[in-house]
């Protein structure tokens, strides 16, 4: 997808051409809006301006630049609609949960209680395990990882 591929609504946000009224913060490589499908109030995204479909698509430069704005949004919603918590969630591929492919990382204030549930159980991992995942990721052969 191009740059500002009209395909590509987060695209078409970043160019000013949807959401104005979302709009919390914009620089020269990032944009940060209120989501319209917000799951709790507040619940912003910070998106790169040049199109990158996910995580392995995005450059170093932006990549840096989106979490300066995450950082930065982190603070202004804990200082104004101080919540008792906050997730950051960043989903890339189908497979990973991505639904707009556009690189986006969601933040969503928390209240202790709320309606909200983690999408999985963690189960603590053998030494075995670990080890044998370490070794493929530190030589760089290629694996399918299994659950």
């Amino acid at each position: 997808m191009a740059e500002t591929d009209t395909a590509c609504v987060f695209c078409e946000i970043a160019a000013g051409r949807e959401g104005a009224g979302r709009v919390l913060f914009e620089d020269e490589r990032t944009i940060a809006f209120l989501d319209h499908t917000a799951v709790m109030p507040g619940h912003t995204l910070v998106v790169p301006r040049a199109h990158a479909a996910d995580i392995w698509e995005i450059s170093a430069e932006d990549a840096a630049a989106v979490m300066r704005t995450v950082h930065s949004m982190a603070a202004r919603i804990r200082d104004v609609l101080r919540p008792d918590g906050l997730t950051l969630f960043q989903a890339n591929r189908s497979a990973g949960w991505q639904d707009v492919f556009h690189l986006h990382v969601h933040l969503v204030p928390r209240a202790t209680g709320d309606h909200l549930t983690r999408p999985w159980v963690a189960s603590v991992k053998g030494d075995e395990e670990l080890a044998a995942v370490r070794a493929l990721l530190l030589d760089g052969r290629s694996s399918p990882l299994e659950p």
